[in-house]
């Protein structure tokens, strides 16, 4: 039987090798200026997403290679999980794959879309990987959004659910389910034993969450009282204090500018003429600033556990990024546009 060192060892080389696999600048240019989805995908088997992506049937679209980048995520993900020490964070995370799923489920079951029209938007093979189809499954089936709630009683995502269901027929903004079932998501991995050297990272999970929550919140105009309870806690570097100010503030603008006195100071937006373009600028550039901790985890914590979950995330932002690109392809946007969009 392996050692813990021996298993740390491996799962870091892994790790690295897989980060030796990362697609490169010339490689995005060129699957950029692909002339269709058909070229797309023939630029793509000559990657490491070959396995998923050959499996793909005609007619060829950009949500068919979607589902089949983030399937080899997955599977990636899924064979980390299985010979790292790190394994019990490396398994809270994979809850994000069926946190995805809930969210277009619920969200289509709100919208009272039928299970036809929401079929093609799913890709069950996460859940299949840790035999949790079923979850999925008899959501998606349920009559209506009550019943597809109902079908979650007993689950880590119920409470959460069932909150996001209660503010929603008061206050119908669809996106309140996102924000619930990410409190769920990031709560589970706050709580996973022994964080240990991962507390950065999730100190950053659960600080960006809770100041893009808040600010989402404010913006939908929900009363103050009920924005605390979308807060996790307790909370990690930005502190309860610093939220409640958010909270009160007079304005997203003055809200977002109490961030200059912590570490998001240099992610703040420089125009707020638009008020959810400013919040959504502000999450471009967390989302921007997470990639480069991740990269950089490569060179303070080599050989760590958690270059584990780092090549995790940057394969998941290299997924969107292809995701992005066979979007573009498929709706003639100019390969400039599709490189600006992407993270690299």
């Amino acid at each position: 039987m392996n050692s813990i060192l021996e298993d740390r060892t491996y799962s870091a080389v892994k790790a690295y090798a897989l980060k030796g696999t990362l697609i490169d600048q010339a490689t995005y240019t060129s699957l950029a200026e692909s002339k269709s989805i058909d070229e797309l995908i023939i630029k793509l088997k000559t990657t490491t997403y070959n396995e998923f992506i050959s499996k793909v049937d005609e007619p060829y679209t950009s949500k068919k290679i979607e589902h089949a980048v983030k399937k080899h995520v997955s599977k990636l993900h899924y064979d980390l999980m299985k010979v790292s020490p790190a394994n019990k964070i490396l398994s809270s995370y994979f809850l994000k794959y069926i946190i995805a799923n809930l969210k277009i489920v619920l969200k289509g079951k709100a919208l009272n879309k039928s299970y036809d029209e929401l079929k093609d938007y799913l890709d069950l093979y996460s859940e299949e990987l840790i035999g949790r189809r079923d979850l999925i499954t008899r959501a998606l089936t349920a009559e209506n959004i009550e019943d597809s709630i109902n079908t979650l009683n007993g689950t880590e995502f119920f409470k959460d659910i069932e909150r996001a269901m209660q503010i929603f027929k008061e206050n119908p903004k669809i996106d309140i389910f996102d924000i619930y079932l990410d409190r769920s998501f990031y709560s589970t991995l706050a709580k996973t034993p022994k964080i240990g050297k991962f507390r950065q990272i999730i100190a950053y999970y659960v600080d960006s969450y809770n100041i893009l929550s808040v600010l989402r919140a404010k913006l939908w105009k929900l009363e103050n009282e009920e924005i605390k309870k979308i807060l996790i806690e307790p909370t990690f570097d930005i502190s309860i204090t610093t939220l409640k100010e958010i909270i009160i503030s007079e304005s997203i603008e003055e809200g977002i500018k109490t961030l200059e006195n912590t570490s998001y100071n240099k992610l703040i937006p420089t125009s707020f003429t638009n008020e959810e373009a400013a919040i959504s600028q502000l999450e471009d550039n967390i989302r921007k600033h997470e990639f480069i901790k991740f990269k950089k985890t490569f060179f303070w914590n080599s050989f760590g556990e958690v270059v584990s979950l780092s090549i995790i995330r940057l394969k998941e932002f290299e997924a969107n990024n292809l995701a992005s690109i066979a979007f573009g392809i498929e709706n003639k946007i100019e390969p400039k546009v599709l490189m600006s969009n992407i993270i690299m």
